[in-house]
């Protein structure tokens, strides 16, 4: 019979790792020191949850010299490299925690003072633990695994493109995993994308995860890309109709695009984006048909351009390979169309 799940968030997982050190500290103290260096480390002094003014969620202490190693656990939690400077003030080395070491963002590698730990090799150092790898893996919604899945789209999208994207894989607004596209400047124009998980919490586990893509011209909510004057056509108008014309034409399918239209629920003349929202609609109301106004969804400060549908996170590389292909065209015409502009 399986043993049942006790520690199943994040807190108790973390707080159940401490105890397991204070109760038998040796083998993993041996662990430590083959990252940190065994000269480095004194006397085993104390083990304690929530650490200094920097609340690190355990930190060993050791005397002789003395020494503080602070360990930083993630589940589903974004790490921020900012996290992880200030965390560095009140520890002399920390050890980052993490499921998969896949899971870790770029920049962690690179980082001094900052060790890379799985907690299967930490479980490991105690033989007779009571807290379990099951009840670690219980402890997360899943935001690891899917952004891990995502990273592995990187590079090859990277190889397609060329040296000229940049692509990374920081989380949107709403903490969902997400990857981003920015194509080189073309006068002052860029073509920007994301692919992201489609709604604002993760599923429950053993759900569906729903991924999408948006993908538009760069735009700022001011009166340039949204002029009040609804004849002007701002640079994005026509740059969205070369998309339509020069690269999607009878594909809607094939890019697994989405003809749901724009909404107008962020309409709102106390804010300076509601307002741009509203000059938006305008802008679109009188150069495109309703039949066409799917391809002017976006972000009202950030992009103009199409969304895809929803796919589940298992056909993610379906979507990915239709955006890459999108922007790959795309950018070819608009350098063609600033050219022509430049001659």
């Amino acid at each position: 019979m399986a043993a049942s799940l006790i520690f199943t968030t994040e807190p108790l997982a973390t707080r159940a790792l401490a105890a397991e050190i204070r109760h038998d500290h040796v083998r993993f103290v041996a662990k430590l020191a083959e990252y940190v260096g065994a000269g480095r480390l004194g006397r085993f002094a104390d083990v304690r949850a929530e650490h200094g003014d920097q609340k690190i969620d355990i930190a060993l202490t050791f005397v002789e010299p003395g020494v503080v190693v602070g360990i930083e656990a993630k589940f589903d939690h974004t790490l921020t490299e900012d996290q992880v400077d200030r965390e560095l003030t009140v520890a002399d080395h920390l050890v980052v925690l993490l499921l998969e070491r896949e899971h870790a963002p770029e920049w962690l590698p690179r980082k001094a003072r900052v060790t890379l730990m799985t907690w299967e090799e930490a479980l490991d150092c105690f033989p007779h633990s009571r807290l379990t790898l099951a009840e670690v893996r219980a402890a997360r919604s899943g935001k690891s695994a899917v952004e891990a899945r995502l990273r592995r789209l990187i590079e090859p999208a990277q190889q397609r493109l060329g040296s000229g994207w940049a692509i990374d894989s920081r989380r949107g607004g709403s903490g969902m995993p997400a990857i981003n596209f920015y194509s080189s400047w073309i006068g002052d124009a860029q073509l920007r994308a994301v692919l992201q998980v489609a709604q604002r919490a993760m599923p429950p586990a053993g759900e569906p995860v729903p991924l999408r893509f948006s993908v538009g011209i760069s735009v700022k909510a001011d009166s340039t890309s949204y002029p009040r004057d609804t004849a002007k056509t701002p640079t994005w108008v026509d740059a969205v109709r070369r998309l339509q014309r020069d690269v999607i034409g009878d594909r809607v399918e094939d890019f697994h695009l989405s003809r749901r239209r724009p909404s107008s629920a962020h309409v709102n003349s106390k804010t300076e984006n509601g307002r741009a929202h509203a000059r938006k609609l305008a802008i679109v109301g009188h150069h495109f048909d309703d039949s066409e106004r799917w391809l002017t969804t976006g972000y009202i400060d950030w992009i103009v351009g199409p969304a895809s549908t929803r796919m589940p996170l298992e056909q993610v590389e379906l979507l990915a390979d239709a955006l890459v292909e999108i922007l790959d065209s795309w950018y070819r015409v608009e350098i063609e169309a600033f050219a022509g502009v430049e001659s």
